[in-house]
């Protein structure tokens, strides 16, 4: 019982002291850290070099994706964006597992970006395609969407209202 208590007052002491998080690579994922945040170098991959792609596509099936820089238009609400209001604004639609392959959840560098919007608004989001089951490997955990559920993520570098 004492070990599990040192176990999770260390684990919360890290998480305490870690500093935010840059983008990274599956490949360079770091082992036994917590995952705070990511996010995109907006020098690396911004609305001018990004490939277009459609929100549905990206939703269903991101694997022909991974770490591209794409831009994808949808409507943000929460931690994640959707193809429509109606999916943005059901009830706990960043986590339900009905809407599952129908958003995609989002990280970023949220002071510069900005911070959800209180209602769903369409907005075009630039970033590096990733997904949570394999985006960091070895992580002891990652917080943010990721830590609630599965499915594409785009790690953000520029967001535009549409």
């Amino acid at each position: 019982m004492l070990g599990r208590l040192v176990a999770i007052l260390a684990g919360v002491a890290a998480i305490v002291a870690t500093p935010n998080a840059t983008a990274q690579t599956a490949d360079d994922s770091p082992r036994d850290e917590f995952i705070m945040n990511a996010w995109s170098n907006p020098a690396d991959c911004n609305r001018s070099n990004a490939k277009r792609v459609p929100f549905a596509a990206l939703a269903a099936d991101p694997n022909g994706l991974i770490g591209e820089c794409v831009a994808v238009e949808g409507y943000w609400s929460g931690r994640a964006i959707f193809g429509s209001t109606r999916d943005a604004k059901a009830r706990r639609s960043n986590i339900t597992d009905r809407l599952r392959r129908k958003r995609i959840g989002i990280y970023a560098q949220w002071e510069i970006v900005g911070e959800p919007p209180v209602r769903p608004t369409r907005t075009t989001f630039v970033g590096r395609v990733g997904q949570c089951e394999t985006q960091w490997p070895g992580a002891m955990m990652v917080m943010g969407y990721c830590h609630y559920t599965g499915g594409p993520i785009l790690l953000v570098s520029q967001a535009f209202p549409s």
